[in-house]
């Protein structure tokens, strides 16, 4: 008979201590898993600084506001002048000329933010306006939400050819299938049903929601809110005010299954405001500058609040842009990233650890535009930009703190004082950032070619 084995003493105390390791250790684990925050980036479209109320605007928008009254409110947030230069910008975390491409396309190759937080083990959904496959004439094929990690999608132009509508009766692809809806369907309720949902079957999870609502772009349209509402102005205004509302419909959602204090929620401009529209903001009209270079092209709301990490109610003066979005959340992730970020993590700075966040910012311009989009694109530009000065590429120079419209070039007027030590400084730090070819190849593979399908036959009943 065989003899039973005994664990000898000195090894069953090893082998507790072991067990007592692994858990404390499996313990750790989940409670830093915990510790990461529930992720929401709402990427507004066509939306300037001189449009939400907390910063002045004629138009209420309580539901953003009270981002702002629960976070930090970055009072010199910028984006490019138009919505993909901004996006890729964003996604990529790198200036424009190391991996931007074309006009409504994205490198399907590169390690976007999407991807990083999927490496974290996220759930996560993009909805809203994609256009990042490609313009169909430059670029060649480029991102779908699949290739990006997202594990689903609701979308609006998924590619060029399923443009459709964005408002009523809208084209949208939902995880790969394309539907045109029915009259009386409007997308942005669409959009925000589809995020709630998600948000459902997935609050007991680390999730990421990438919201790009198409508000408030143009075509100017009534709302299910607005019918009413005739001119363009009044249109904006109830397109202002169910953005809003859908913001507040999705906050509502997260205090329903009371995970509001550990998610960190991101509300950004995506650019300035179209130039049809002018705004009242601290009494002052402002006319919207998406597609140029002015300050009122960049210049764009910026709200972050994670309540669990950060204090609310804070403004902050210091200059912020969207090339911050992926460093402060992946700090927040909490996982290195395995190549350089241009951005600054504002985390720190949030939290009054850190007194400044940058001397300027430095924007490449160059929208790649294809005569698809325009038949007379906006011109390229390299630029450099502080509170208070602005220095182009070719030398032109301007006080924008007191000539936002840059009409007197200082340039020609042979600046002195503190306009030249500016100048100089300025100058200097344009001259400091290297360029170079772009990190990636085109992307020659061929488009899907989808098409946009008949409405339902449940629309023609």
């Amino acid at each position: 008979m065989r003899c039973p084995f005994i664990l000898p003493r000195t090894d069953f105390t090893q082998l507790i201590a072991l067990f007592f390791t692994i858990g404390i250790a499996s313990i750790s684990s989940h409670l830093a898993a915990r510790e990461q925050p529930n992720i929401v980036v709402i990427l507004a479209d066509d939306i300037g600084v001189e449009t939400v109320s907390a910063y002045g605007s004629e138009y209420p928008t309580p539901h953003i506001d009270s981002l702002a009254d629960n976070g930090i409110r970055f009072d010199q947030g910028h984006a490019t002048p138009v919505c993909t230069t901004t996006r890729t910008r964003l996604l990529a975390g790198t200036y424009n000329f190391k991996h931007y491409q074309a006009f409504a396309h994205l490198d399907p190759s590169l390690y976007t933010l999407p991807k990083y937080i999927r490496d974290a083990d996220y759930s996560s959904v993009v909805v809203g306006k994609w256009q990042m496959a490609g313009n169909m004439e430059y670029g060649g094929r480029g991102s779908y939400p699949e290739d990006l990690g997202f594990d689903e999608h609701l979308v609006w132009q998924l590619e060029r050819s399923l443009k459709g509508s964005r408002y009523w009766q809208p084209t949208l692809t939902e995880n790969g299938v394309a539907k045109t809806y029915c009259q009386d369907d409007f997308a942005p309720k669409l959009f925000n049903d589809f995020i709630l949902d998600f948000i459902d079957r997935r609050h007991e999870e680390k999730f990421f929601v990438y919201y790009n609502p198409v508000l408030a772009h143009d075509p100017w349209t009534t709302t299910p809110d607005s019918i009413d509402a005739d001119t363009p102005k009044e249109k904006f205004a109830g397109m202002m005010a169910y953005l809003d509302k859908m913001v507040g419909r999705l906050l509502n959602k997260l205090k329903e299954h009371g995970i509001t204090e550990n998610t960190l929620i991101w509300f950004i401009g995506d650019n300035g405001t179209h130039p049809q529209i002018t705004s009242l903001r601290n009494e002052k009209l402002v006319t919207g500058g998406k597609w140029k270079t002015k300050t009122s092209g960049t210049h764009v709301p910026f709200i972050l609040q994670w309540r669990a990490k950060l204090p609310g109610g804070v403004v902050k003066s210091d200059l912020v842009e969207v090339l911050d979005v992926y460093p402060t959340l992946a700090a927040a992730v909490g996982r290195p990233v395995p190549f350089a970020l241009d951005g600054i993590n504002l985390l720190p700075y949030s939290l009054s650890q850190s007194s400044r966040t940058r001397d300027s910012i430095f924007m490449h311009y160059d929208p790649q535009w294809g005569s698809d989009y325009f038949q007379s694109p906006m011109p390229a530009d390299r630029l450099i930009f502080d509170e208070n000065w602005k220095y182009y590429a070719d030398g032109r120079f301007y006080q924008t703190s007191n000539d936002p419209e840059e009409q007197r070039d200082l340039y020609e007027a042979k600046v002195e004082g503190e306009a030249k030590v500016a100048y100089n400084r300025l100058k200097q730090a344009f001259l400091n950032m290297k360029d170079g070819p772009l990190k990636q190849p085109y992307m020659n593979k061929p488009f899907k070619g989808l098409k946009i399908p008949e409405p339902d036959a449940e629309c023609r009943d």
